[in-house]
C-alpha cells in the first residue's frame, strides 16, 4: 500500500488522541478508522501504548507522554479511502487551531510516523488533557475522544507559573472591582477563571472530568459580573 500523502501524515499526530476511544463510551463512537499509538521516553523505551476502540486513553488510565520522548502512530481509514477530507481537534471541548484537510486523490488508506513531543510545542508543559475531534470526508468519518497526560512536575514549567500569575492578577482585579471598578471586576473574573482552569489541568486535578476547566472559567466570569453589578459604586463628588 502506498504511503499516505504528506498533509495526511501531518494530520495524524494531531489526531492520535482523538481516536483513542474506550469502546464503552458511546458518545463518541469510533467509526471506520483504526489507530495504534506508542509513546517512548528520551532513551526510546516504550512508556505506553493505546489502541482505538480499546479501554485505553481514559481519564483514569490516560496515555502517558514524555516531553523529551516521541509518539509513534499507525492508522488506517478502514475499508474506504477518505477523500476531500477535513479534520479538527478540540481540547476540553474548546476548538483549537489544529485543523486542516487533504484531497487524498490517490485514495490512500494508511498513515504512520513518529513525532517529537518537544518539537511540537514552544514551551514544556505537563498535565491531564481531554482531546476530541473529527476526521471526515467522502468515504467515511472518524469521531472520537481520549485523555493524555504529559508527565513531569508542573512547577518546573513556564506555562504553570504564567497561569498562577494570571490567576493572582485576576484576584487583585476582583478586589479593585469590590471598590467600585466594575470594568476591572469583569476582567478579574475572566483572568482568575483562565488561570484556575489552566492550573487544574496542569496539576491533573479535574473533579468533574472534562468539564472542569470550562466550569472554573464560567464560575469566575459569573463572580466577576456579580461583583461588577452588586459592589457598592463610588459616590460622585458633590459640586
Amino acid at each position: 500500500m502506498r504511503p499516505a500523502p504528506r498533509r495526511l501524515l501531518l494530520a495524524l499526530p494531531a489526531l492520535f488522541v482523538l481516536l483513542l476511544l474506550p469502546a464503552s463510551a458511546s458518545a463518541f463512537p469510533l467509526t471506520t478508522c483504526t489507530l495504534t499509538v506508542t509513546s517512548t521516553d528520551a532513551s526510546g523505551k516504550t512508556i505506553a501504548t493505546a489502541t482505538g476502540g480499546a479501554d485505553d486513553a481514559t481519564e483514569t488510565n490516560p496515555l502517558l507522554v514524555d516531553w523529551d520522548g516521541t509518539v509513534t502512530w499507525h492508522g488506517t481509514s478502514g475499508d474506504n479511502a477518505i477523500k476531500n477530507n477535513s479534520w479538527h481537534v478540540d481540547v476540553f471541548m474548546v476548538p483549537t487551531p489544529l485543523r486542516g484537510g487533504d484531497a487524498n486523490d490517490k485514495g490512500n488508506k494508511v498513515g504512520d510516523g513518529t513525532a517529537s513531543v518537544r518539537g511540537n510545542a514552544p514551551f514544556q508543559f505537563t498535565g491531564l488533557y481531554y482531546v476530541s475531534g473529527e476526521f471526515r470526508g467522502d468515504g467515511g468519518s472518524c469521531v472520537g475522544s481520549g485523555w493524555f497526560k504529559l508527565t513531569g512536575s508542573p512547577a518546573s514549567t513556564i506555562p504553570f507559573w504564567i497561569a498562577v500569575v494570571l490567576g493572582l492578577l485576576g484576584l487583585a482585579l476582583l478586589v479593585l472591582g469590590l471598590a467600585g471598578s466594575w470594568g476591572w471586576a469583569v476582567l478579574g473574573g475572566l483572568f482568575t477563571g483562565l488561570g484556575l482552569a489552566a492550573v487544574l489541568a496542569m496539576l491533573a486535578v479535574l473533579p468533574i472530568g472534562a468539564w472542569t476547566p470550562l466550569a472554573a472559567l464560567a464560575l469566575f466570569v459569573v463572580v466577576g459580573l456579580a461583583v461588577a453589578i452588586f459592589a457598592p459604586k463610588p459616590t460622585p463628588p458633590a459640586f
